[in-house]
């Protein structure tokens, strides 16, 4: 018998005051859901928040960055409380990260259905985070530690972005395989899509002349624009033509400005900052080659299911890429682009020479790239496999 999925609550505790990745995701999540069913989003409510935003009930919170999560998780526990005993969700629905502990508690205590969605492991970002040696890092992810336990413990499903991601959740925390459902990230195939490229230049004042590298994404230590950098000398032997876009802001912008201005390549790097989510796509298009150079720390454990990976492709644009779990099976099934070796400059540089001096090569990778995330990854297909497993657990 079929069965319906009357509403959902999504509890999220990531802040809508700053673009990201894991945003993107739950925003994109929160809308193809609610093709299907009632849903309510619960998210910390700073005072910067955009509060034009459909169907998210902002919890009030201490607008302090030492504060905002322990706020948010006390003052969370009386909204989600009302909530439950006013209108019973079917299933409750969180993404980990932080440190939530009341949701899980409070969906064993009505008895609620809970999935709990991840998309990395805290030890890892300990590993990479700039301020992991401060104390207040260093108490915010003890706490988170053993949030992840308890609440992979009592969680009734689990969602994990990649395979290496749901291993590692096995043999770490002693998980049965089979709680684990691996359901990857995805793009909006409507917003992420080919434009022109001679049009997109013009429209964000670039030279038309030149051939563009584009990054998209955090500015965090994982994600290894360094060296794109480092690669860009080669890439510039070769191509005299190619300028470089780093699209996004992050804590490692500085240092990223710093080694691009003691390389003396400052002229050739554009570094934009945050731009709106709405924008990005025309950067994307603007580009001959797109790239995500990570790293292996943190990344090579648990493989990748990156956002940008994703919207790349679905804007019909070939990419470079270190092959990473997750990344390189993207590539290999698509057809869309190269993988390279992480943390290799000369590897990178001779993937991008060869995608820019080859227009057709290009045309065909991106032909490719697009038609695989349109068939097997747009955001309404996750949500529809997340509906499947509220359907059983109800």
């Amino acid at each position: 018998m079929f069965k319906k999925v009357n509403n959902i609550f999504l509890v999220y505790y990531g802040s809508f005051n700053t673009k990201s990745g894991s945003n993107i995701h739950i925003l994109e999540l929160l809308r193809n859901l609610k093709k299907y069913t009632d849903i309510v989003l619960f998210a910390p409510g700073q005072k910067s928040v955009d509060r034009t935003l459909p169907w998210i009930k902002y919890v009030p919170v201490i607008d302090n960055k030492y504060l905002v999560q322990p706020s948010y998780e006390f003052m969370l526990s009386f909204y989600l409380l009302y909530s439950c005993i006013k209108n019973r969700p079917d299933v409750l629905y969180l993404r980990q990260n932080s440190f939530p502990f009341f949701p899980i508690i409070l969906c064993k205590i009505f008895k609620i259905p809970s999935i709990v969605e991840v998309n990395g492991l805290v030890l890892d970002e300990l590993k990479v985070n700039p301020d992991s040696k401060s104390f207040t890092y260093r108490v915010f992810s003890y706490l988170a530690l053993r949030s992840e336990k308890f609440n992979y413990r009592y969680c009734d499903r689990i969602v994990s972005v990649t395979d290496k991601l749901r291993d590692e959740l096995v043999r770490l925390y002693s998980i049965p395989k089979d709680k684990v459902y691996v359901i990857n990230n995805g793009a909006n195939t409507d917003v992420f899509k080919p434009l022109d490229r001679e049009l997109a230049k013009a429209e964000l004042g670039l030279e038309n002349s030149k051939k563009y590298i584009c990054f998209v994404g955090h500015l965090a230590a994982w994600q290894g624009v360094e060296f794109l950098i480092y690669a860009s000398p080669l890439i510039l032997e070769k191509c005299s033509d190619a300028r470089f876009l780093v699209v996004g802001d992050g804590v490692m912008k500085d240092k990223l400005l710093e080694i691009t201005s003691g390389l003396g390549l400052s002229d050739k790097f554009i570094f934009t900052g945050r731009i709106p989510y709405e924008r990005v796509p025309l950067y994307i298009n603007a580009a001959d080659v797109c790239v995500a150079p990570f790293i292996q720390e943190r990344n090579s454990k648990i493989g990748l299911s990156a956002l940008k990976t994703y919207e790349y492709l679905a804007c019909g644009k070939p990419i470079v890429a270190s092959s990473i779990p997750g990344v390189k099976d993207l590539i290999e099934f698509s057809g869309g682009g190269i993988s390279v070796t992480p943390e290799n400059p000369e590897e990178l540089a001779a993937a991008v020479v060869k995608l820019l001096s080859n227009e057709s090569t290009r045309a065909v990778m991106g032909e490719n790239g697009r038609r695989y995330v349109v068939e097997n990854h747009g955001w309404d297909g996750v949500a529809r496999k997340i509906m499947d497993m509220c359907r059983d657990l109800i």
